[in-house]
């Protein structure tokens, strides 16, 4: 989930939120999301809540890690997603039978970065995997920079009998980590063509790998029904998005609170030193007129209240609504876009050697509407 310097992250998480939807994602994770700090927003077009957690706001926007969640499933999670670093985030899903499963969203160091950024990453994974409670379900899944080949007989139960390639040293890495954790990577446990399993090509040599993983426990992996590449989804990346289907049943969340709708107010108006005079000499009137507040506190509170809102209602109005979101108000014209997009990105895929579909690809690909939206946005700065 890359992010272009000047663009709004809404309108990045917009674009992905669609393709998530597109393909019914409960939940995903984000690697190289570079965006700064640790933060969250909803999508209220396509029904997800992202989360991410970054370097600071004056280091450079580099690695980043997230979570996309459905927006519907937010209710029933106790606890928000922690972000260890900007490597590392973790959820704590609530399952039934008072039974839990952790998810970690990893984006791990490539093969050149120093020894020392590898070896803290798994150290601060090592961390995280030892403060799990042995009866929680652990899911790991991410960009692990990490090819780990094919050598079942060597790394039996942690891979399984359809692996790709060859191991390298961050593999390995990846590889011991499952064995000491008794987990297994189960992108090598389903018959499938390489076409299903590998996630990344190499830019030079044209070559596709296996280098984005989805890990859970030796014993929980009779719950996954398959893992597999979704060669048709777009999202401005690279890699292609892995999707693992599981039987997992997640527990409702009773006795929540309903939300209370308040009625905003003006109150800016209240700056103007004209209105602010106004306002205090009609509450003034107001509370002369109505006598002195009686009855027990929660009795005064109400007639205070009543107060309040009579005087600010007439003196401040209600506050205006805003309009949409530039994205929201062409959705439809957004939603032809990828169509086109996509059907391109598929035909291309399907002839990788065909320059021409290559080309048509990458040329409606620089019509997104993300750059779209940022022309857009400079309209209305030169207007105002």
């Amino acid at each position: 989930m890359d992010r272009d310097e000047g663009a709004r992250p809404q309108w990045r998480t917009a674009l992905v939120a669609k393709e998530l939807s597109r393909y019914n994602i409960d939940i995903a994770a984000l690697s190289e999301t570079r965006i700064a700090e640790e933060g969250s927003l909803t999508e209220p077009t396509t029904g997800y809540t992202f989360f991410w957690k970054g370097k600071a706001q004056k280091e450079d926007r580099i690695h980043g890690v997230g979570l996309a969640i459905k927006t519907s499933l937010m209710r029933q999670i106790s606890d928000l997603p922690t972000g260890i670093s900007e490597r590392l985030m973790a959820l704590r899903l609530p399952l039934s039978h008072k039974r839990h499963a952790t998810i970690i969203s990893a984006y791990a160091p490539t093969l050149t970065s120093s020894e020392e950024a590898i070896e803290e990453f798994y150290a601060d994974l090592s961390s995280i995997l030892n403060t799990i409670p042995a009866t929680d379900k652990i899911i790991l899944l991410g960009d692990f920079n990490a090819r780990v080949g094919s050598d079942h007989g060597r790394w039996d139960r942690v891979l399984g009998r359809h692996g790709v390639g060859k191991m390298n040293n961050n593999g390995l890495l990846l590889l011991s980590k499952c064995a000491e954790f008794d987990l297994v990577i189960t992108n090598t446990v389903f018959r499938l063509a390489n076409k299903y399993k590998t996630t990344w090509m190499h830019p030079r040599s044209k070559q596709w790998h296996l280098m984005d993983y989805i890990i859970v426990r030796q014993r929980d992996l009779r719950d996954v029904c398959v893992t597999r590449v979704m060669r048709g989804t777009e999202c401005w990346t690279d890699h292609r998005l892995v999707r693992t289907t599981m039987n997992l049943h997640i527990a409702p969340h009773h006795h929540r609170q309903p939300k209370l709708v308040r009625t905003a107010f003006n109150t800016a108006r209240l700056k103007h030193p004209f209105v602010l005079q106004n306002f205090q000499s009609r509450l003034n009137e107001k509370l002369s007129s109505t006598g002195p507040l009686t009855g027990d506190p929660m009795q005064k509170w109400n007639q205070l209240k009543e107060v309040l809102t009579d005087v600010a209602k007439l003196e401040l109005g209600l506050k205006k609504r805003h309009h949409k979101e530039w994205f929201d108000e062409n959705n439809a014209a957004i939603d032809e876009l990828l169509a086109v997009k996509n059907k391109a990105f598929m035909e291309w895929q399907n002839n990788i050697d065909s320059i021409s579909k290559k080309n048509r690809f990458k040329s409606l690909q620089k019509k997104s509407p993300t750059k779209t939206a940022q022309n857009a946005r400079s309209m209305v700065g030169e207007k105002s």
